[in-house]
């Protein structure tokens, strides 16, 4: 099910500028997939998500969680 509210993700790239290109660039994702999961059509693996991450931090020069990207269960 598609959601019908920004993903957590897609908030926080839209916060901090990140633009698609640098972060499939950062990630080794490409654009394609990687707009699939901002928009919360596809659940990415715990690699991806790691690399996404990781990503976040190097673009917005912050400490970034998983939790402040993804909606993590328990």
């Amino acid at each position: 099910m598609v959601p019908t509210h920004p993903t957590r993700l897609q908030m926080f790239i839209t916060a901090h500028g990140i633009k698609a290109a640098a972060l499939a660039r950062e990630t080794g994702y490409s654009r394609q997939y990687l707009l699939r999961v901002r928009m919360g059509r596809v659940d990415p693996t715990r690699r991806c998500m790691a690399a996404i991450v990781a990503a976040c931090r190097r673009l917005s020069h912050k400490r970034v969680r998983a939790s402040e990207l993804f909606e993590l269960g328990e």
